[in-house]
C-alpha cells in the first residue's frame, strides 16, 4: 500500500510540473507575441531601449541564470574584475542579448521586409568565404553565441549565399512554428540536431551540395558527446563533428563572428579558413584542431565580453582551471 501510494504521488507530481510547464510555455509565448506586437508598431531608433529594458527585466526575474553569468565571469576573469565589473558585465550581456532578441524579433514580424539587415550589418571578409566556396567542397562556418549570431545565416541568406543551420528548437512548443517560419521566410536551411546519426547525414549532404553548414562551437554537450578540450583556461566538453566533418570531407572550416558596434549596426568578420593539423594520431588532431578553433573564440569573445552569452552553463563540466597568468589576463 505505501509503495502504491508514493507511486501515486509521484504520478500526480510529473503531471502537475507538466501543466505548469505548459502554463509557463503558454505565457512565455504570449509575452514574446506581445513584444513582436510592440516591435511591429514601435519607430526603429526605440528597439535599441525596449531591447535595454527587455535586458534588466530578464537580469531581476532570472536570478539563477543572473548567478550563473556572474559566476562565468569571475570563472574567466578572476581577480582581474571586481565584483562590481562583474555584476556590470553581466546586465549588459542581458541587455546586449534582448537587443539581439529584438532585431530578431523584428525579421520575424516582417521576414519578407530585409532592409533592416540590409541597411544595419556590413560583412568583412567575404571574400575569405568566397575563397573556401572555389574549393567546391562546402564550407563549415564556426562561430560562437556572440552578438546577435542568429543574424550571421539570415544576412548572409539575402546575399544569395546558401545557409544551413545544426539547430535545436526551443523546449516551448508554442514557439517552433515561429522560429521555423522565420528561417523558411530566410531561406535559411535547418538540420535538427538529433537524432545524432541523421543530423550527420544532412549535414554531410549539404557539403556535397556545396553548401555553407554553420555549427556554434561554444555549447555544452553532455560530457560524453564532447571531448574535453581547453576553453578560458577551462578542460571542457566540446564537440568535435565540425573537426570531424572538415578532416573527413575536406570542407574548409571558416570562423564567422558578429559583433554590435557603438552606433547600433552590426559587423560581420569572416576571417580565412583555419589549417587543420593532420597526422596518424587522429584523436590527438581532433583536440588539437578543436583547440586552434577555442583560441579564435576565446580572443573574440575579449573583444566583445559584454555580448557573449555569459548565463549559458558553459563551464558546467570543468575539470581543470589554469591562472589568471597562465590564460594572460
Amino acid at each position: 500500500m505505501k509503495t502504491e501510494s508514493k507511486n501515486q504521488k509521484a504520478t500526480i507530481k510529473k503531471q502537475t510540473l507538466r501543466l505548469w510547464k505548459k502554463f509557463l510555455w503558454g505565457v512565455t509565448a504570449l509575452g514574446f507575441k506581445a513584444t513582436l506586437g510592440i516591435i511591429r508598431i514601435l519607430p526603429e531608433r526605440y528597439l535599441p531601449t525596449l531591447g535595454d529594458w527587455l535586458g534588466i527585466l530578464g537580469y531581476y526575474i532570472t536570478p539563477h541564470r543572473q548567478k550563473i553569468a556572474q559566476e562565468n565571469i569571475k570563472r574567466v576573469y578572476g581577480s582581474a574584475l571586481s565584483a562590481k565589473q562583474i555584476k556590470s558585465m553581466a546586465k549588459a550581456a542581458f541587455k546586449n542579448i534582448s537587443r539581439n532578441i529584438v532585431e530578431v524579433g523584428l525579421s520575424v514580424v516582417s521576414p519578407s521586409d530585409q532592409r533592416f539587415l540590409k541597411k544595419n550589418i556590413s560583412v568583412q571578409g567575404i571574400e575569405n568565404l568566397d575563397n573556401a566556396l572555389k574549393k567546391g567542397k562546402g564550407v563549415i562556418a564556426i562561430s560562437a553565441h556572440l552578438g546577435t549570431f542568429a543574424s550571421i545565416s539570415a544576412k548572409m541568406a539575402t546575399l544569395g549565399y546558401p545557409f544551413w543551420l545544426i539547430f535545436k528548437d526551443p523546449e516551448n512548443i508554442y514557439l517552433v512554428n515561429t522560429f521555423q517560419g522565420w528561417r523558411n521566410h530566410l531561406g535559411i536551411g535547418a538540420i535538427p540536431y538529433k537524432p545524432r546519426h541523421r543530423c550527420a547525414s544532412e549535414s554531410l549532404k549539404v557539403l556535397k551540395k556545396k553548401g555553407i553548414l554553420m555549427i556554434l562551437i561554444d555549447q555544452n554537450p553532455r560530457k560524453k558527446y564532447g571531448v574535453y578540450v581547453e576553453f578560458f583556461g577551462h578542460q571542457l566538453p566540446t564537440y568535435s563533428g565540425p573537426v570531424v566533418l572538415a578532416l573527413k570531407t575536406g570542407a574548409p572550416l571558416v570562423p564567422m563572428f558578429i559583433h554590435r558596434n557603438n552606433n547600433n549596426t552590426e559587423t560581420i568578420h569572416i576571417l580565412p579558413e583555419i589549417t587543420l593539423k593532420e597526422s596518424n594520431d587522429k584523436p590527438r588532431d581532433i583536440v588539437d584542431n578543436l583547440r586552434a578553433i577555442n583560441v579564435i573564440c576565446e580572443a573574440w569573445i575579449k573583444r566583445y565580453p559584454e555580448q557573449w552569452w555569459w548565463m549559458h552553463r558553459r563551464f558546467r563540466w570543468a575539470k581543470k582551471t589554469l591562472s589568471q597568468n597562465e590564460r594572460g589576463l
